[in-house]
């Protein structure tokens, strides 16, 4: 398997060397582009292109997705920095949110992302203890925001609007699995409830005990079927301990900016879709916000550890959530220009920047 990371190394740099190959990243490309193409294959219909509206600002709006991502990374970098009371430069921080987007993209879920992302901030000379304390630190904020927008939202749009329970364009798309997301509103609290219990744990972890917390992971993973993840448990029961320690004594101010800061980059992020459907189609002032909690759902699902970047998965769902607000027989092929924007950018900067930050770490 040709590794993007050759110096040797120790057990844990092994480890990491294991996550980057190009036969890796070769795969998740394959797989993601693969189930876009049979998806479109399935549902496209040329003459609905004639049903396109061609605005001439559709590329203003594509520039402007474009932007939202560029925004996103920005806010990315301003937060890493602010945890790190600005020990990273900005150039610094501009490279480990785009190794730490990169990895989340090549690994199931975004949990392996941030464990490797540890690894990057240490190279650039945080310690440990600073490391690990803003990892978890952004782990936590993240689901705050996406459990307090999802519920929101929820509350004011209902739950016919946020998860098109009455949409008949899947009945209709020619798409595969349809049926399955009849049900989503269920299949998404459903990750709600594990959603909420996770970051009822950091909480308790971060702000009241970590050595309780550890505790508590300790005595659940010496359970047989857990057993093998012992090791790892601990760790992250070690990494509890010292960011609530690095977390003491933070002012008001520092958790407002965090706070801020997090929201900006998920609402630059799901405001994507947004400028998608804006670019072909002609979407309401209503429409806009109904189609920016839709994002929600389909987060939830994608965090489910089946695919390296939720790929298949996301290209699916957004499908499934987005047919109704364009034509079922164009939306796979948005979802794939969604896909362009907001994933394959981190796949190119992490192929691009991780062989210059490893030759520049271990040639010093």
């Amino acid at each position: 398997m040709a590794s993007m990371i050759e110096q040797p190394g120790n057990e844990q740099e092994k480890q990491i060397n294991k996550q980057f190959s190009y036969t890796r990243i070769a795969a998740v490309i394959a797989l993601s582009l693969g189930i876009s193409a049979y998806l479109i294959y399935t549902s496209f219909d040329y003459k609905a292109i004639s049903h396109i509206q061609w605005a001439q600002d559709a590329f203003g709006w594509l520039a402007f997705g474009a932007l939202m991502m560029v925004a996103r990374h920005i806010g990315y970098m301003y937060r890493l920095r602010l945890i790190t009371d600005n020990k990273l430069s900005w150039y610094q921080s501009f490279n480990v949110i785009s190794l730490w987007e990169f990895s989340s993209a090549i690994t199931p879920s975004t949990v392996g992302g941030a464990a490797i992302a540890i690894y990057f901030m240490k190279k650039e000379k945080l310690s440990l203890g600073k490391s690990a304390a803003t990892s978890m630190l952004t782990i936590f904020l993240d689901q705050v925001f996406l459990a307090a927008g999802g519920l929101i939202l929820f509350v004011l749009l209902g739950g016919n609007a946020m998860f098109a329970t009455d949409a008949q364009c899947r009945s209709q798309s020619e798409l595969p699995m349809m049926s399955a997301f009849h049900n989503m509103q269920t299949i998404y609290f459903l990750g709600y409830g594990l959603f909420a219990i996770i970051i009822s744990l950091l909480a308790y972890g971060l702000f009241i005990n970590a050595h309780a917390f550890k505790s508590l992971l300790s005595s659940l993973f010496s359970l047989p079927i857990l057993k093998k993840w012992r090791n790892d448990a601990l760790q992250t029961g070690d990494d509890m301990i010292l960011t609530s320690h690095e977390l003491k004594h933070k002012s008001k101010g520092f958790w407002w900016k965090l706070f801020i800061s997090t929201a900006i980059t998920w609402i630059a992020f799901f405001m994507i879709p947004i400028c998608i459907v804006h670019a072909f189609f002609d979407p309401t002032l209503a429409d806009l916000p109904v189609i920016f909690s839709r994002m929600f759902a389909i987060w939830m699902l994608m965090l489910l550890p089946i695919s390296p970047g939720g790929a298949g998965i996301a290209e699916l769902t957004f499908s499934a959530m987005m047919c109704d607000f364009t034509d079922p027989a164009l939306v796979a092929t948005l979802a794939l220009l969604w896909r362009l924007l907001s994933f394959y950018p981190y796949l190119l900067l992490g192929v691009v920047i991780l062989p210059r930050w490893v030759n520049r770490k271990y040639n010093k």
